[in-house]
């Protein structure tokens, strides 16, 4: 009790320092918290699965003849039954789930419910492990229009009603009758959803491709056994597949399954930004770290006589580094909840930036992370500095104490000085990147263009539609297409004349408009006229070997021979995330599908108007616009969270590291304060006295610049490889970053010592 009441009167007597201590200790342990929070709530991903490690996802390979294609989720329909089949000893069960027949929202009454959905077979709950808490959905979901709901989605469709027997609508299109409720899923699953549609039903009335000739739109899973040896259970799916899909001349076919939970953070881009913001959030939390250590430290010399006074009475080396820590731990406890007050004033924009909830973020499993990023500040800003205090000797109550070693401040400087500068070049990087990839041509326009999905079911309806549409006094233009380049296209295989598979393209059929309407150019050429002519971009030239001689070729693919009419200048597919892909357009005469409308000014308003209008014309379909400008910033959400992250990580480093560098130089004047007036008194002019300073602490702070550049040079190229086109940051670019940073340290150094290089040292000396 008595160690508390003496660390409670150090920190009130040393109250002027205490609030830059609480601020600063309160802002790296925020952002290194948030962190390491979000890397481990990433790492936790498809854990939520009873017998998660026994959970594998299938993975299938198009195998074509000179390419190294990715492996994708997407599976031909047949494959998980076949796979429990053949591998029943090995396979405890298997499901084929599709989110594609799920896409449209749920209505109850008039209430529309937008949460996730798939579309999944009878064995989807026993082999996923989801815990089922009404119903039987190994009978129930082999039937047509079965639907089971999560827990919470049933509460808030029919409140405190029994949920069995309901019946609700699928975009008003057919009724599903819910016939059980499953546990809740959390955030973190590649397979979330709350509510799960009958799929076999959906085979038979063929709706989608359920066969081994191609239809690879379904995402599989299967459950093994105990001790199945899955190298094994790959090697021999290999041969099972070729019973199903003989192996041609020009492609094959794989089949492979992977741990469930390695799907998501396997992902190059997942492991990228693991090992970024793992660097990130150790850099802030040692320098947050070193950084009261520093300040702690550097009272050391008017605090020794008061420790000597301790001693004098009684007080053990290990009593004062209890008080010590007793005093850093009162520290720790107000920055956290000066670090609360933060987050929760700030949620919103923290959210974002963590790009999901808080509540995931510190879930009851993930509490671990705050409670080791604070034990691990405690052991480096406490431990350090609380053993030099236990061993400052009780002769210091007759003497004044002056260290004049430099050796343990030094490196806290580097580390804060090389920190500060790498997230400095990192976050230049960011927002460099941002703003090219948001401004960069991508071969088509988004600007004014709004799009939805809106399928009708005759030839009448798309002609009525496209004459409501056409009639409205906003629209500028109209047109339709199947795909859509930011969301990407289906595929198709390009053959040879001997039939062999060359590659695979990206395929589309739009209306004669539609280029026009997108701003995409053509090169040579004009469109096709009809279904036996296409047009193709300059990648698909490229591929084919064409040289210069694009128009008139012949293309053979999906069975027939087409005619090439004309050539498109390549234009980006799903973004700058990936390389330029071959295309080829078909024609289509109507109004269905993928509709592109170009609006005047004001554009916002008129979308609003759309939107008001097409939901009166069509009362009976879900109509959702979509701004194309909109939806290429979603698209590069993830860089623009990461932009936001790393600029107020940069902030908060460099307000840390300010504080010990202020903290450093006005310990560094008063220790040398005699020196100083010496040294005045002999000639020295302010000047010289100010170099001396600036020196010191020069000789410290280049090699860590230097270092700081180099570590965000090395950092950035490992984000970078995430893009196709990239951002160009020169080498003259990081010697700027790295002279500001020096600036701004020198600034603050010389401010500091500005008075005492222009004091009368009649002073120092007298007070000696």
């Amino acid at each position: 009790m008595k160690q508390f009441y003496y660390a409670l009167q150090t920190l009130l007597r040393g109250k002027a320092s205490v609030p830059f201590k609480v601020v600063s200790l309160g802002l790296g342990l925020a952002m290194s918290i948030l962190l390491f929070a979000r890397v481990a709530y990433e790492q936790s991903y498809d854990t939520c699965f009873k017998d998660y490690d026994r959970l594998y996802q299938v993975w299938s390979m198009f195998i074509t003849k000179g390419e190294n294609p990715e492996p994708q989720t997407m599976n031909m329909g047949p494959l998980a039954g076949a796979i429990l089949e053949n591998f029943s000893d090995e396979v405890e069960g298997a499901t084929c789930t599709c989110r594609y027949l799920a896409s449209w929202p749920l209505y109850y009454g008039n209430t529309r419910f937008n949460e996730r959905k798939l579309c999944a077979d009878s064995l989807f709950f026993q082999t996923m492990g989801i815990e089922v808490l009404s119903g039987n959905p190994v009978q129930d979901l082999q039937q047509p229009n079965v639907v089971y709901l999560s827990e919470s989605l049933a509460r808030r469709m029919f409140g405190g009603d029994n949920p069995i027997g309901k019946v609700i609508s699928y975009n008003h299109e057919r009724d599903l009758t819910v016939r059980g409720t499953f546990a809740d899923l959390p955030d973190n699953t590649t397979v979330g959803a709350q509510a799960v549609i009958s799929l076999p039903p959906a085979w038979a009335a063929k709706q989608m491709n359920y066969s081994w000739d191609g239809g690879d739109s379904y995402y599989q899973y299967v459950r093994l056994r105990p001790g199945v040896d899955v190298d094994d259970l790959n090697a021999r799916m290999k041969k099972m597949v070729e019973k199903y899909l003989p192996e041609r001349d020009s492609w094959s076919y794989a089949a492979y399954v992977q741990p469930l939970r390695d799907t998501f953070r396997q992902q190059d881009d997942v492991r990228r930004m693991y090992t970024i913001m793992l660097t990130l959030g150790l850099s802030i939390l040692f320098i947050t770290a070193l950084n009261y250590a520093l300040i702690s430290i550097s009272s050391l010399s008017r605090r020794a006589k008061m420790v000597g006074v301790h001693k004098c009475s009684g007080a053990s080396g290990g009593g004062i580094f209890g008080m010590f820590m007793l005093e850093t731990v009162i520290v720790v406890v107000l920055a956290l909840a000066f670090m609360a007050l933060l987050l929760w004033g700030f949620r919103d924009f923290v959210e974002d930036t963590a790009a999901t909830k808080l509540t995931n973020l510190f879930e009851g499993s993930r509490l671990w992370v705050p409670a080791a990023t604070v034990a691990l500040l405690l052991l480096v800003g406490g431990v350090l500095p609380g053993r030099l205090f236990a061993r400052i000797p009780v002769s210091q109550v007759f003497h004044r104490y002056t260290e004049g070693k430099k050796g343990w401040k030094r490196p806290l400087l580097f580390v804060q000085f090389a920190g500060v500068t790498f997230i400095c070049g990192l976050m230049c990087m960011v927002m460099m990147q941002y703003s090219y990839v948001m401004s960069k041509d991508m071969g088509f326009s988004t600007e004014r263009i709004a799009g939805t999905y809106l399928p009708f079911k005759t030839a009448k309806e798309c002609d009525n539609a496209y004459n409501f549409f056409r009639s409205l006094p906003y629209m500028e233009d109209l047109s339709a297409a199947y795909g859509n380049p930011l969301e990407g296209y289906s595929g198709c295989f390009i053959n040879g004349e001997n039939g062999q598979v060359l590659f695979s393209a990206r395929f589309d059929a739009c209306m004669d408009n539609y280029y026009d309407l997108m701003g995409m150019k053509l090169k040579e050429g004009r469109l096709p006229r009809d279904n036996s002519e296409v047009v193709v971009n300059e990648t698909f030239v490229r591929l084919m070997k064409w040289g210069d001689e694009g128009v008139g070729q012949l293309v053979h693919t999906m069975g027939e021979t087409v005619t090439v009419t004309g050539v498109l200048k390549d234009f980006q597919i799903n973004g700058f995330y990936a390389e330029p892909m071959p295309y080829i357009g078909f024609k289509t005469r109507q109004f269905n599908n993928g509709l592109h409308f170009l609006l005047k000014e004001p554009f916002a308003e008129n979308l609003q108007r759309l939107t008001k209008d097409a939901a009166a014309a069509f009362p009976d379909k879900t109509i959702d616009f979509t701004s194309m400008e909109q939806a290429m910033q979603m698209m590069y959400n993830p860089v623009r969270v990461f932009r936001n992250a790393t600029t107020v990580a940069g902030v908060v480093m460099f307000f840390i590291m300010l504080m010990g560098l202020l903290g450093y130089t006005a310990d560094e004047v008063q220790r040398r304060s005699k020196e100083i007036a010496i040294r005045k008194v002999n000639g020295a002019e302010a000047s010289s006295i100010l170099r001396l300073l600036g020196c010191d602490v020069l000789w410290v702070a280049a090699p860590a610049v230097l270092l700081g550049v180099l570590a965000s040079w090395y950092v950035n190229s490992l984000w970078m490889d995430m893009f196709t086109s990239q951002a160009s940051m020169s080498v003259v670019m990081y010697i700027l970053i790295g002279l500001a940073v020096l600036a701004v340290i020198m600034g603050c150094v010389l401010g500091k010592a500005w008075r005492i290089a222009n004091e009368n040292p009649v002073k120092s000396i007298k007070s000696e």
